[in-house]
């Protein structure tokens, strides 16, 4: 199973799939995070130093991306377009396309290689946090359309578990550790980018493909919405590991 956790900046993802992974392996369970999945199907697992495990994920997407350019063309060609026309320098620009894409290449990668029993887990690599990436800025404005339009080109993991926060612990928790794409950290600067991106995520998660696989967890990872049966995805799995007590 291919589990995504989204959600806005500070909402605690990291931290709920890292509970997640230790829950699931005390119960004798094949789960791991997307990035440690990729270094042990390579044997490059002994690589401990953070930064070097950053790069070598990074490399090995894109890698992957070069095998399935004809496959992604529309959607990297959007990811493109929209990476360009967003506010910010040509740096910033470029780092944002080079975010999104390289989800790209993780998400083929634990597809290819995830085996039917595995769980692999993606936090902030997943390939819907890339809208948070592509259209959550600091001086702009959501359009839905383009929302829309990435749902209809992204591919999809098996289930997606929406982490929703109260607005005041997002922008406490932004405020204190910062963010790189709001420069100065003034708390109006910070409240307007967490609004964005509570309003891109809750855009996003209206839209029926998303639905259909759609889990929605508050602060207290107590479970608001249930997917629609439509596909019959059997989310006892994602329940368990989340609350492992209940």
């Amino acid at each position: 199973m291919h589990i995504e956790l989204i959600g806005s900046t500070s909402a605690g993802k990291t931290t709920l799939a890292k509970k997640m992974v230790e829950a699931g392996k005390k119960r004798g369970i094949d789960i791991s995070l997307s990035d440690d999945f990729m270094l042990e199907q390579l044997h490059l697992s002994w690589v401990t130093n953070a930064f070097a495990r950053r790069r070598l994920v990074e490399l090995i997407a894109f890698a992957v991306c070069l095998t399935c350019l004809a496959r992604y063309k529309d959607f990297f060609g959007f990811v493109v377009r929209e990476g360009k026309s967003s506010p910010g320098s040509w740096f910033y620009r470029i780092n944002r396309i080079r975010n999104v894409i390289r989800k790209i290449g993780i998400f083929e990668f634990v597809s290819r290689r995830r085996g039917a029993q595995q769980i692999v887990l993606a936090d902030n690599e997943g390939v819907l946090q890339g809208v948070h990436n592509l259209f959550v800025h600091q001086n702009s404005q959501v359009d839905v359309q383009k929302i829309s339009r990435y749902v209809e080109l992204v591919p999809l993991p098996d289930a997606v578990l929406y982490l929703q926060q109260d607005e005041a612990v997002l922008v406490s928790r932004t405020l204190g550790r910062g963010h790189a794409r709001v420069s100065g950290g003034s708390p109006d600067k910070v409240v307007h980018f967490i609004r964005q991106a509570v309003a891109v995520f809750n855009e996003l998660t209206r839209a029926p493909k998303i639905q259909e696989r759609l889990l929605i967890l508050d602060g207290e990872v107590d479970f608001l919405h249930e997917a629609d049966n439509s596909l019959k995805i059997n989310f006892h799995r994602p329940t368990e590991l989340v609350r492992p007590g209940s």
